[in-house]
């Protein structure tokens, strides 16, 4: 196996979460994911960053292999000279915001009012 072969495996062995993302709104997105640290919503082990352009759809890596749970997803959207920041954050475990985040593989944002709208699905692997 060549050394890049055993670092794409390595990676991908360290990274459990992975999601798929879709803007389905008409601006650009800057995406936080904060990242649970084991099984408890009370923890916290870090954040993934990324953006969504207008209409973009990609699959996002996040954790390790035992930091697997999403614990929130902050968005915030700049555009006609107004910045709009939403968060969705899990207190307790099993809410249905924590069912929602980790028992489903594709998230979809969209914009309607001035507010982000979240939803989740079960998408498959391709």
């Amino acid at each position: 196996m060549t050394s890049a072969a055993m670092r794409h495996e390595a990676r991908e062995a360290a990274v459990a979460g992975r999601k798929l993302f879709s803007n389905r709104s008409s601006y650009a997105i800057a995406v936080t994911l904060v990242i649970r640290a084991s099984d408890d919503p009370r923890h916290q082990a870090g954040v993934t960053e990324f953006r969504l352009n207008a209409g973009e759809t990609r699959w996002e890596d996040y954790g390790n292999a035992v930091d697997i749970y999403l614990n929130g997803i902050k968005l915030v959207a700049s555009f006609s000279s107004q910045l709009v920041a939403q968060q969705y954050l899990v207190i307790g475990r099993g809410s249905p915001l924590d069912n929602a985040l980790n028992c489903n593989n594709g998230v979809d944002f969209s914009f309607r009012d001035y507010t982000f709208l979240l939803s989740t699905r079960q998408v498959s692997w391709s």
